[in-house]
């Protein structure tokens, strides 16, 4: 393609100028997207142009909407959302709300040998007994698809052998819990009755100033003799910590579904001058619990802490071991939280996780070959509705750099 078709539409208007007003294909942040890395094209002027010194990269679609080319003969696929590999059995409810197991062909036949794997297996069913004998939870499949907020549980109960969200010795190991987030729709009770949670003090997998991390198996009220594993954070006993748990937990229930959303293609994240992959930037909220107690205080650190549950995401990173396109890619996640308007404020690699990839295909089937990052810790995070738009520019270039540092990215060597 020579440059001349790429210069003629924008009458000598560079490339990213045009970028950014055309509609083209994109992201929800507004990140230019193609299906490939084929769908992107470095574009530039003749030499002898006036603008002869910029450089930047064009999708298909931008081509197509210039009428440089013909749409019909490109047949590029849309941006679909790619699900992951399914273990969670729910029926149908009376609403006719889709199982979370109705697997989509299109998206996992290129993991599948044949068409009886589409038949999600009953993974988790364990007797309340034996899982009540288990002392760590990592046997247990790993939640990953989004539940709606109608199948969370309304109330939880906590089986807390150990003391691990009381942070002090007790007789009683079952503690009842209710949904602050998502906020309970009154409509969808009845899909709303009690979960299980269980959590003992082999399960923890983490620790820091201001809460502690286990594996936990959750059961939904929808199906009970299912348990599958999940991430649950607790404060520890200080007003300060159960503040951050609960900034984190409001900040997840704001995001919009695709933060937390793998999707086909690739994009162009500003501050990366190539494509990267459209991964999921955070973790599943699978809902935050407080004490269902009428006179529970907040503020009393004597009371069980509040119980914040996510996906599991792996293990944090080892900057000096990642490619330059993991790299790039863990990188991308920050400028997309940036798009969305939030301010992680915590970059450290403690914080970017990474597992073995890709989500789509069965666990077996995963390696680090294909790996999948993920950022986590959001109890310091900012909303760009927080600050006045300097505070927000400086805080997000702030950030900028501190991601740079982390990841031992040499600095305008991906901008």
């Amino acid at each position: 393609m020579d440059s001349s078709c790429i210069r003629k539409p924008g009458n000598n208007c560079p490339p990213s100028v045009l970028n950014s007003i055309l509609r083209t294909k994109r992201t929800a942040e507004g990140c230019a997207w193609g299906h490939s890395l084929d769908s992107f094209f470095c574009a530039r002027p003749d030499a002898d142009s006036e603008n002869y010194a910029w450089t930047d990269v064009w999708t298909t679609s931008v081509f197509e909407e210039l009428g440089v080319i013909d749409p019909s003969s490109s047949a590029e696929p849309c941006m679909r959302r790619r699900k992951p590999w399914p273990v969670l059995k729910i029926p149908r409810g009376p609403d006719d709300i889709l199982s979370l197991n109705d697997i989509d062909p299109s998206s996992y036949s290129e993991h599948n040998d044949s068409e009886d794997d589409l038949t999600a297996p009953a993974f988790g069913e364990i007797p309340v007994e034996v899982i009540d004998s288990l002392k760590t939870f990592e046997q247990l499949p790993k939640l990953e698809e989004s539940v709606p907020a109608q199948y969370l549980p309304r109330l939880l109960c906590v089986h807390d052998p150990d003391a691990r969200v009381s942070g002090t010795e007790s007789s009683d190991n079952l503690i009842h819990y209710r949904r602050i987030y998502p906020e309970p729709v009154s409509s969808h009770e009845h899909l709303q009755d009690a979960g299980h949670l269980r959590l003992t003090r082999q399960s923890r997998i983490g620790c820091g100033h201001h809460s502690n991390v286990y594996h936990a198996a959750l059961s939904l009220a929808t199906s009970a003799t299912q348990h599958l594993r999940v991430v649950a954070k607790v404060a520890v006993p200080r007003v300060q910590a159960r503040e951050f748990l609960h900034h984190e937990a409001a900040i997840y229930d704001s995001f919009a579904e695709h933060v937390s959303q793998e999707f086909s293609g690739y994009a162009l994240v500003p501050g990366i001058r190539y494509p990267v992959p459209v991964a999921a930037v955070a973790p599943k909220f699978f809902g935050y619990y407080v004490l269902d107690r009428e006179d529970y205080e907040f503020c009393n650190t004597a009371e069980p802490s509040p119980i914040l549950l996510l996906e599991e995401c792996g293990e944090p990173i080892d900057p000096q071991t990642l490619s330059h396109d993991d790299k790039a890619e863990c990188f991308s996640l920050f400028l997309r939280l940036h798009l969305s308007g939030i301010v992680q404020k915590s970059a450290f690699k403690n914080n970017i996780l990474v597992q073995p990839g890709p989500l789509t295909a069965p666990p077996h089937r995963r390696s680090l070959n294909s790996p999948s990052f993920r950022v986590i810790d959001f109890g310091r995070s900012l909303r760009r509705t927080d600050r006045n738009q300097k505070e927000w520019l400086d805080e997000r270039d702030s950030e900028v750099k501190d991601a740079q540092k982390v990841l031992r990215i040499p600095r305008h060597s991906m901008s």
